[in-house]
């Protein structure tokens, strides 16, 4: 709210609600973070540490940098303990702390707790459920048990406006083990495409294709790379991005 009272200028809303929301990490953090655990728990005056009381601090950036070790651990510990729904908050919060080895892992799990299974049932659409047995009432075509359909546009390959209206985007991708991808992500400006290969263990290539009117900043992926080039030329990397142009940009990074 107050990011959003900042961007249309009502300057006395966005100072009251960047305010009261250093009052509720500063309560959440007070009240339910065990230090010994280095864990949050379900309430004041709970002993319980659900995935949901670790997730939702995480996702929210209300978790010190000093504790996050210890609040992603226990998330992994608890594999898909939530709900369709919560899936939202916990891929989000996987990828934004470069976990995404393990939600990949989650997003193509073949367990009754996954999207595999709903496909295994014969729904055409995201379920509400994960499966009849957790909620017998169901219904069989529930938007919000279709986290992934976001996740990989703005978390896996990181596509996210750096500005209102996608005056400028950001993409920071986290493909973790996968070999190729492909993605279009529809802006108001025009389809943001991009592509990606990894030719061997040695040499990754993106082709990303970047409508007029918008200034895009593409993230080098956690690797060390001897040569990156774009369009052919040998480009010199600082601050780990690369500045893109409108239309085709080819990306080649080599060890």
């Amino acid at each position: 709210m107050a990011e959003i009272a900042g961007v249309i200028g009502n300057e006395k809303d966005a100072i009251f609600f960047q305010k009261q929301s250093i009052l509720v990490k500063n309560s959440i953090n007070k009240k339910q973070f065990n230090k010994a655990k280095g864990i949050y728990v379900d309430g004041k005056n709970s002993n319980h540490s659900s995935l949901h009381a670790n997730m939702f601090p995480l996702v929210f950036g209300i978790v010190p940098e000093n504790n996050v070790e210890t609040v992603v651990e226990f998330i992994k510990s608890k594999g898909m303990a939530c709900s369709v729904y919560g899936t939202q908050y916990l891929l989000e919060a996987l990828y934004q702390y470069g976990e995404s080895d393990y939600a990949l892992e989650l997003m193509t799990s073949r367990n009754d707790r996954s999207w595999w299974h709903m496909i295994e049932l014969g729904s055409a659409m995201t379920l509400e459920a994960w499966d009849m047995k957790y909620k017998p009432n169901l219904d069989w075509n529930h938007a919000w048990g279709a986290a992934p359909a976001n996740i990989i546009t703005r978390c896996m390959w990181g596509i996210m406006p750096a500005k209102p209206g996608f005056e400028a985007v950001n993409i920071k991708p986290q493909l973790s083990k996968l070999t190729a991808s492909k993605i279009k992500s529809p802006t108001i400006k025009g389809n943001i495409i991009a592509e990606y290969k990894r030719l061997n263990n040695r040499h990754h290539a993106f082709k990303i294709e970047i409508p007029e009117g918008i200034k895009g900043t593409f993230y080098i992926p956690n690797y060390e790379y001897k040569k990156i080039l774009l369009n052919q030329t040998i480009v010199k990397v600082e601050d780990d991005l690369i500045h893109l142009i409108p239309g085709t940009n080819h990306i080649e990074m080599k060890n």
